[in-house]
């Protein structure tokens, strides 16, 4: 890669940069961004519907 030119540098970072974005919008898609943020919000210590992390995967694992 460091021998790349500056086009093709350019290309892999768009490239990159695109695929990145899809892995978001994936996410987003499949609940994992708001299990993230649930989990984080918990973390910080402002769950409103679970007590703990621990309450949190076990409702999400109930139905497993």
């Amino acid at each position: 890669m460091k021998d790349w030119s500056p086009e093709r540098r350019a290309q892999y970072e768009a490239r990159k940069a695109q695929f990145e974005a899809e892995m978001a919008a994936t996410a987003e898609l499949t609940g994992q961004a708001a299990t993230r943020a649930a989990i984080e919000e918990l973390e910080a210590g402002k769950g409103a519907r679970f007590p703990s992390v621990d309450a949190l995967m076990t409702d999400l694992h109930d139905g497993d």
